[in-house]
């Protein structure tokens, strides 16, 4: 009966893929079986000293760092990103989440988490947006893995601007007194997962990183969805 219902829905209302836009079948989510399998996968949580664990060399106690695929100007996966963070499509972000563990939950990139935290917005920025796409990505890894997702222990309390045109210094000190960490948030001594959509210089995952240690976290792990190529 629930499949019947969701081939009407599909009639009246076709779903298409969040890359190519072709209309999808009755079993496909998000992105069509054309386009699943040309996820440009970077296969970091393999490989333990990958670029993005470079990231944060000399700079933060990190445990482990991966991103699930690459993305690069001009690529539809970029738009992929794009549709996620500002388009409403906040449900991939959550089912791109849980392929990242599916796929990888073999690798041990994910064994000994306790927590996910998603990289928060400002308040200004949450309501203007509706949604914290960061969050829906941490969602669906906390739910594949089976962990708590906390969503109200880092904050950000800093509204900052665009930084796409800054360099990754000045990124860095705009955004190292922008997270905090409230008391009481019971992180103390956990292996937290942080989560974010995508990394670039790393700054600002950094700077939650930052925060959650000097909160007395005992451990940070980092995952994205896509790394910036």
């Amino acid at each position: 009966m629930r499949g019947w219902f969701r081939d009407i829905a599909d009639f009246l209302f076709p779903r298409t893929c969040k890359v190519c836009g072709e209309v999808l079948l009755r079993d496909e989510e998000h992105l069509c079986m054309r386009c699943l399998p040309d996820i440009p996968r970077t296969d970091f949580c393999r490989h333990p000293d990958n670029a993005m664990a470079q990231l944060f060399y000399g700079k933060l106690s990190v445990e482990r760092a991966a991103g699930y695929f690459y993305f690069a100007k001009g690529s539809d996966y970029r738009l992929l990103i794009h549709r996620i963070k500002y388009g409403g499509e906040k449900a991939c972000g959550r089912y791109l989440g849980q392929l990242f563990v599916r796929e990888n939950i073999d690798s041990h990139f994910f064994d000994d988490i306790d927590c996910v935290v998603p990289v928060p917005l400002h308040p200004k920025k949450l309501r203007r947006r509706g949604y914290n796409q960061s969050e829906w990505i941490a969602r669906g890894i906390a739910e594949e893995l089976n962990k708590p997702l906390v969503c109200d222990a880092l904050i950000c309390r800093t509204h900052r601007v665009s930084q796409t045109r800054k360099g990754i210094y000045d990124r860095y000190l705009s955004t190292r007194e922008a997270f905090d960490v409230l008391p009481n948030s019971k992180l103390a001594g956990c292996h937290v997962l942080l989560v974010d959509d995508v990394v670039t210089t790393g700054a600002t995952l950094l700077a939650c990183g930052e925060a959650l240690l000097k909160s007395g976290v005992g451990k940070v792990s980092v995952a994205t969805l896509a790394v910036a190529k």
